[in-house]
Formats: C-alpha cells, structure tokens, sequence
C-alpha cells in the first residue's frame, strides 16, 4: 500500500500537479471582509444581489477574491440540478489577468436539498476564490460574476449575469 501512495505522489509530481497553500492569515482576512462586504437591497422584481471584493494577503503573493450573494427572502437560485430537471445551475464566473492565477476552485456555501435531486442556495451567501500573484499589469482588473436563475414556489426569471470588475 506504501508503494501504491509513493507511485501516485511521484506521478503527481512529474505531471506538473502543484498545491499551492494558502496562507493561514489570507483565510483569516477573507472570512472578516466577507462578514462585512453589503450587497444592495433586494426586492421580487430583483431577488439577487452580489457584490465582489478583493483581499490580498500580507507579503502581496496571495489574493482571495470574496463574492457576497444576497437572495430576497423567499427565493432561491440552483447550486445543482440534474439533467432531467429544467432549471439552471448557478456558474461562478472569473476572469484574471495575466500573472494571476486561481487556487484550486471556489470556496462554496453549503447548499440545501430541494427536490428531486435539486439542491439551491438562499439568503446570504459567500463563495471566495484564492489566487497566487506573479507580476501583473497595475491597470489589471479581476472580473468575477455570478450566471444563475432564481425562483420562488411560484415562478421562475429568466436567467441573468451580474459581475463585478475589481481593480488589482
């Protein structure tokens, strides 16, 4: 069994497979910011909200890009449907610059199981997405968004697109 762990480490290695750590104190900052990150007030016309910030760690080789997600009381926007469902799933959405790149995936909130096999986000939600810093264009901006359609027990919206452009 040691040996079997030992080939997937060296193959891990030699494919170019790399885990970057992210720093403890970056995690730490993120999780405050995002407590005090506002979206703008939602209503049933516009049951979503999101609002985007950037974090950077202290020695500036690391940044967390922190998307907050308000959905109206009573709604919901889908964190998984199966293919024989008809709704859509919730995409976040990112776009670096050259000399930046992502860590890994999103950070998730927990979502709820729904119905059949459905799962849906609700209420206040905080996807955070780690990135490393190389060298970087000072102009530079980070887009990052949310592609989702959101529902109440009675109706559906079409689907939308909010983003947000962040300054680097």
């Amino acid at each position: 069994m040691k040996n079997f762990i030992y080939i997937l480490f060296l193959l891990a290695q030699l494919s170019g497979a790399q885990t970057t750590k992210i720093v403890p104190t970056l995690k730490l900052k993120a999780e405050k910011v995002a407590t005090e990150l506002t979206t703008n007030e939602t209503n049933h016309m516009d049951p979503v909200s999101v609002n985007a910030t950037l974090v950077w760690s202290q020695n500036k080789t690391q940044i967390a890009v922190v998307m907050k997600v308000s959905v109206e009381d009573q709604w919901h926007i889908y964190a998984y449907v199966p293919k024989t469902q008809p709704y859509i799933t919730s995409e976040l959405q990112l776009e670096l610059p050259k000399g930046i790149s992502a860590i890994g995936e999103w950070e998730k909130p927990y979502s709820e199981p729904y119905d059949n096999g459905v799962y849906v986000y609700h209420d206040t939600l905080v996807f955070v997405q780690y990135c490393s810093v190389a060298d970087y264009e000072k102009a530079s901006k980070i887009n990052c968004g949310l592609y989702y359609q959101t529902c109440d027990k009675y109706k559906c919206f079409p689907p939308e697109t909010k983003t947000k452009s962040l300054k680097l």
